[in-house]
């Protein structure tokens, strides 16, 4: 008996995988023969896989060159690669356990047909699939995890493999700031012109929240958190992501710098102002809660009018490069009960009684403050303490 070859692949960098590697090993006959064979029946099992879907995921997760490739150009000679060599990954799926097991008895010379079973499935897709796939959701990490962080040390990204799952809908009020926010977005990951955002506002009203919902709005964006000290990285990341067929967020948090910080004029260049252009596939979304996003020190208060001036030139020199400005205010008091009663009611929690306004109030006395983050605590404490049966009116 006679299996189908296990050379190379081009269209998908699997050549280390885990599904080849045993693939080979069997195919081989030798000794590592049933070992091989019996950690793959091993893995279906324990994933509760047939093989083909076992291999499909190999495939949507691996990198994907020859496909991007074609993204870009529509090659013809490279698509005709591209269904070479998923004509023979569908030979390599269409093989049985029975198959496997009746080469590597003739192979070794004994009898293996006691030798666990697995379910082949079949494996219907075609390149048409894989291409439209790798267009909508990207091929390797991309393709796997839509959140990273960045590893300056190893010129990296980190996939965050627990993101938030924060949604707009679980956010209240502000509709007219999010509504901009989300305007853009969408104009961004539809190939519109979009514009880089500065969010600006109090503490706890939702900035951040915000940005971090549009990850779960939007299946082609991806967003890579970039702390404020590693500003200096952003062209790192151009060069890395520019040539991915996915729209991508930098996303800096509290975003403040000190006067003799390199990060503040990196991030004007990257903005806008240096000779290499920004990628059209990245847009930075910043939020901070300073007015003065360069920290002014006392001895700099204490010098005179030419310096203040200069610092004010600098602020506006930055936040002017973000093409939308969206503040975020503290809450009133009638607003701040709307978003906590708001919130309750997605929970289930009855807001009707004097009880409720009574008892946030009191929490955000406590906590010095109104904001959208206080009202959320409150509700969170009190959710909880209605589910074990606790008093709910000293909070």
């Amino acid at each position: 008996m006679k299996l189908p070859s296990a050379e190379d692949f081009f269209a998908f960098d699997i050549n280390k995988s885990d599904f080849l590697e045993a693939y080979r090993r069997i195919t081989a006959g030798g000794k590592n023969a049933v070992n091989a064979y019996t950690r793959l029946c091993s893995d279906l099992l324990l994933k509760d896989k047939s093989f083909s879907d076992f291999v499909h995921d190999t495939l949507i997760y691996s990198e994907q060159p020859l496909i991007e490739k074609y993204l870009k150009t529509e090659n013809p000679a490279i698509l005709a690669a591209i269904s070479y060599d998923i004509k023979r990954i569908r030979e390599i799926c269409a093989l049985s356990a029975s198959d496997f097991k009746k080469y590597m008895s003739e192979a070794l010379g004994r009898n293996l047909s006691e030798l666990p079973e697995y379910d082949k499935g079949e494996f219907r897709y075609t390149a048409d699939y894989f291409i439209d796939r790798c267009k909508k959701n990207g091929s390797g990490i991309f393709a796997r995890y839509r959140a990273f962080s960045y590893d300056e040390s190893k010129k990296s990204l980190v996939p965050v493999t627990n993101p938030d799952r924060v949604k707009l809908s679980d956010l209240k009020r502000y509709e007219v700031q999010r509504e901009q926010i989300v305007d853009n977005t969408m104009c961004f990951v539809n190939g519109k012109p979009a514009c880089n955002t500065l969010l600006y506002g109090d503490r706890g009203t939702g900035k951040s929240s915000t940005v971090k919902a549009l990850l779960n709005e939007f299946p082609p964006l991806r967003m890579i958190r970039l702390d404020k000290t590693q500003v200096s990285s952003v062209f790192e990341l151009y060069e890395k992501i520019s040539s991915v067929p996915l729209y991508f967020i930098i996303f800096i948090d509290d975003l403040c710098f000190s006067e003799d910080d390199d990060g503040f004029f990196i991030l004007k260049q990257a903005l806008e102002g240096s000779l290499s252009a920004k990628p059209d596939n990245v847009l930075i979304y910043a939020t901070t809660n300073r007015r003065h996003i360069i920290k002014e020190t006392a001895a700099n208060r204490a010098e005179n009018y030419i310096h203040k001036s200069d610092a004010v030139d600098d602020n506006m020199s930055l936040s002017e490069r973000f093409g939308l400005f969206v503040t975020f205010s503290v809450p009133n008091k009638d607003q701040f009960i709307d978003i906590a009663k708001k919130i309750a009611a997605d929970r289930g929690i009855d807001t009707d009684s004097e009880a409720f306004e009574a008892g946030i109030e009191r929490f955000a006395l406590k906590r010095g403050g109104r904001s959208p983050r206080i009202a959320k605590q409150y509700v969170d404490i009190l959710e909880g303490r209605i589910s074990l049966g606790m008093e709910t009116d000293r909070l």
